[in-house]
């Protein structure tokens, strides 16, 4: 018989190795491994909480992650160079670029007192002693070797990777799942109609998963009487399920209500084709919220991401098929990177996507999956660079967590489920070893009595500014008045220019809450303005920063929830709920 999962998105067991190929790899989480672990829950799935409310959150062992990688230069943003000049040069916002012998363009930097072009590679913050030169007069150049310059070994090429598969065209009219019935029911006011098997049943017009907790999540049928009596739910994450039938549940993908059914071997979703049409089943993935859905990548036919990927994270020794069976937790890990720098390439390559305000940002990001599918060319380039330590090819943009990750909606009350965001990878940052510098705040943070609120929220924020600054991303000095014990805990910027605002909490339960300060809630917009109107004129960076994003409608907001362990979780959030309905 089918179980429910454990995770139907992406299923796991709790062990101490990675498994399935992965023997050699070990890799730990945040904070002190438990005594025992227990298995996630997540999704359709009641919530479920132990040992007086702290969470049960998988452990894995003890072993250091990689550190990160070098830092890689920065290349402009957008999808062409444009012409060469006429000394044969890309000059593009200030930056020279010129294309290689080899097949890539990396960015020069002149030196006048030599005349001279040397590339700034991804490993290197300044330009290094390698010298190129054109050759002749056409739009290509070459690695030099001069007599000033003959000591300096230069860079073997790196031969590019072919482009990858594409993604079938989806017609979800195959996997329609509402049967004869679809255009009879009788209109009830106050009731969305839902048509399952040609059977009519209604919910709350009103219900929205943004504000789960506050609406009506049940699902009615009319009797012969016309009484509506329940017949089943809908659940956080969006799946239809109706009453005696736990094995099959239904989700709303577009316009269109289809039937998923659980893999058991995979631990996963699948999406079903109706009637006997031969369309193929559609393995699913979180989307942009806990509630939205998009296909699996192909893991079957993108060996050369995968592989780059995997060398990216330091897992070169693993070499288990990720589309079979239950996936390892190192493979997991390697899944979520590229997932998540699959998505942000999306958006970053898509000016309309780019630039749409942050709340529409991630279902625009699911759209464009379902019609076009994933950017698996560009993926391979980014992937293969970043595993090459060469250059990133122009346009193609520097891997930010956090661009890729799905937003987390708060409920009507301001809290957000801390347990359905820790089980489910694409819902919070990727989770690492401490570093040296990382670890002694820990332990300055431990070391604190409970007590000692004031000095153990600020062992907490420094937790996480070491953490963003240790994996690249630039602290905006700032965002304080007051002494420094009011505003924005932590600004940040990411690599490819995007601003974050981080609330740091302390989790003691299976929620975290946004504290109500006069009319808002902290996070909303209003509460952001407060803030900024609070802030010195003398800021010293943060106040523009982030007044600049929000008037944009381009500001991120982060929660970093410190759970009894000291393990830090991230997240996405969008406040926009609490003033829904």
């Amino acid at each position: 018989m089918q179980q429910k999962p454990q995770s139907p998105r992406t299923a796991g067991r709790p062990s101490g190795r990675a498994g399935d190929g992965a023997d050699t790899v070990m890799v730990r989480d945040y904070g002190r491994p438990a005594s025992t672990t227990q298995p996630a829950y997540q999704g359709a799935q009641r919530t479920r909480y132990r040992n007086g409310g702290l969470l049960g959150v998988p452990q894995i062992s003890a072993l250091e992650l990689p550190g990160p990688p070098p830092p890689t230069a920065l290349l402009v943003a957008g999808d062409t160079l444009g012409a060469v000049n006429a000394e044969g040069i890309h000059d593009v916002n200030g930056r020279s670029y010129v294309n290689l012998d080899t097949g890539q363009t990396v960015q020069v930097i002149h030196q006048p007192a030599s005349g001279t072009y040397h590339p700034r590679l991804a490993h290197q913050l300044a330009a290094g002693s390698t010298v190129v030169q054109r050759v002749g007069n056409t739009s290509t150049w070459t690695n030099v070797t001069t007599a000033a310059h003959s000591s300096v070994p230069i860079a073997t090429p790196v031969t590019m990777p072919t482009p990858g598969p594409r993604d079938p065209q989806w017609d979800l009219q195959l996997y329609d799942a509402r049967g004869a019935g679809a255009a009879t029911g009788t209109p009830i006011p106050g009731k969305k109609q839902y048509v399952i098997g040609g059977q009519n049943y209604y919910g709350d017009e009103l219900f929205s998963l943004d504000h789960y907790k506050a609406g009506d999540n049940r699902l009615y049928m009319q009797n012969a009487n016309g009484v509506l009596q329940p017949r089943g739910s809908i659940t956080e994450d969006g799946m239809i399920q109706l009453s005696g039938d736990p094995a099959v549940a239904y989700l709303e993908v577009g316009s269109v209500l289809v039937r998923v059914e659980l893999d058991s071997t995979r631990n996963k979703y699948q999406l079903i084709p109706n009637g006997s049409n031969s369309a193929p089943g559609i393995y699913l993935d979180t989307g942009g919220s806990r509630a939205s859905w998009v296909p699996e990548m192909r893991l079957d036919s993108i060996g050369a991401i995968i592989n780059a990927a995997r060398k990216s994270l330091g897992y070169t020794g693993v070499t288990s098929d990720m589309s079979q069976g239950l996936m390892s937790t190192v493979d997991k890990q390697t899944y979520c990177y590229m997932r998540q720098y699959a998505r942000q390439m999306i958006a970053f390559d898509n000016p309309r996507i780019r630039n749409a305000p942050v709340q529409q940002r991630d279902r625009m990001i699911d759209a464009h999956i379902w019609t076009h599918g994933y950017p698996y060319d560009r993926l391979l380039l980014g992937t293969h660079a970043r595993a090459e330590g060469v250059a990133l090819p122009p346009g193609v943009v520097q891997f930010d967590a956090f661009q890729g990750m799905a937003t987390v909606a708060a409920r009507r009350e301001g809290t957000f489920n801390l347990e359905a965001v820790a089980v489910n990878d694409q819902l919070h940052y990727p989770y690492r070893g401490r570093r040296g510098d990382e670890q002694d705040f820990f332990d300055q943070w431990r070391a604190l009595d409970i007590k000692q609120t004031r000095q153990r929220g600020a062992a907490n924020e420094q937790m996480y500014r070491e953490l963003l600054k240790n994996d690249g991303y630039r602290i905006i000095p700032g965002g304080t008045y007051g002494g420094s014990q009011n505003g924005f805990d932590l600004v940040f910027m990411g690599p490819a220019g995007d601003v974050y605002v981080l609330e740091v909490k302390h989790a003691k339960s299976g929620h975290v809450s946004m504290a109500r300060v006069n009319q808002h809630f902290q996070m909303e917009d209003g509460w952001v303005t407060r803030v900024l109107s609070k802030l010195d004129s003398h800021d010293p960076g943060a106040r523009q920063q982030v007044a600049d994003a929000l008037a944009r409608q381009r500001l991120f907001k982060v929660i970093g929830a410190t759970l009894p362990d000291g393990k830090l979780v991230l997240f996405k959030i969008d406040m926009s709920a609490v003033r829904a309905r």
